[in-house]
């Protein structure tokens, strides 16, 4: 004979409201915790770094963490005016080295992601051109140098703006091509049906209707290599040698040496060069996102 059992069974008890909405404030509060922390440790290099740029480099060295007495100018005023360190010519090097990657970079990636993501457009061998570009997007940069090097030393192009401009742009069409490929694949085929039938050719239907449309996943790859072109250092040292036509981060290596560092004039050139940065973000994180989920909504 079975006697049912004495011992209460807790799993069958309704958990009540109170307790639910305790769980997820917990956990809501751990998140933003755990984001909290993140952006302090990201934001607060920053702040140092613009506090420093206002004291001089005897303050930072007695006391790394203190305030300015004051606001003091002349690390900005050396940094921009002083023909003794001439950082108006590295930033205008930074500059023609980075729009002239860029332009080439949104050139081709975009027509070659075009003709990857559309499926009109089959050619011979297309997949193994399409995976020999993921395949790059997997090799580390730094085992290149070497036949890069040796490939600009036989051209004549080292010390020249064209040298960087060429490498970036190599460097960046794998994942550039694939995220415009990933984002033209998701537009429907009617809209270049409708414009066929307008009379355009594929040029114009290109440049007229879908690159328009191709603006969140254009804005995306722009910042993204805006960021990894402005902030290259490996191959600047590399390609450039003579001290005029160095980029702005090989240039600010100089504020700091073996036997002896200017912190404050580091400091000041740091915040010069991150200025641009904070603008083209700015003007365009809007899409940045929207871009780079472009490709995960198919189906």
């Amino acid at each position: 004979m079975m006697y049912p059992s004495m011992t209460p069974n807790f799993t069958d008890r309704p958990v009540s409201g109170f307790w639910l909405r305790l769980t997820r404030l917990s956990q809501n509060a751990i998140v933003l915790l755990l984001l909290l922390a993140i952006t302090l440790l990201i934001i607060i290099p920053f702040i140092w770094m613009v506090i420093m740029s206002f004291r001089t480099t005897g303050e930072i060295l007695s006391n790394p963490y203190g305030l300015p007495t004051s606001l003091n100018f002349d690390n900005y005023a050396e940094l921009l005016f002083s023909p003794r360190i001439a950082f108006y010519r590295y930033f205008y090097n930074s500059v023609v080295v980075t729009v002239g990657s860029l332009f080439l970079t949104l050139a081709v990636s975009t027509l070659a992601g075009y003709a990857f993501g559309r499926s009109r457009y089959r050619f011979r061998f297309r997949t193994a051109v399409f995976s020999s570009l993921l395949l790059a997007m997997m090799l580390p940069p730094q085992i290149q140098y070497l036949p890069q090097f040796q490939m600009m030393t036989e051209y004549g192009l080292l010390n020249t703006h064209l040298s960087l401009i060429l490498l970036y742009t190599a460097s960046a069409l794998p994942v550039s091509t694939y995220l415009m490929a990933t984002f033209f694949a998701e537009l429907p085929d009617e809209l270049e049906d409708a414009a066929y039938i307008d009379g355009c050719g594929d040029l114009k239907t290109f440049y007229r209707v879908m690159l328009p449309l191709a603006r969140p996943a254009v804005s995306t790859v722009l910042l993204v290599n805006f960021l990894n072109f402005w902030n290259e250092l490996l191959l600047a040292v590399t390609m450039i040698t003579r001290p005029e036509m160095r980029t702005l981060p090989a240039a600010m290596m100089l504020f700091v040496g073996e036997n002896s560092s200017d912190y404050a004039m580091a400091s000041a050139s740091l915040v010069v060069a991150m200025l641009p940065v904070l603008i083209i973000y700015l003007a365009l994180s809007d899409r940045f996102i929207e871009g780079l989920t472009a490709g995960a909504l198919k189906g």
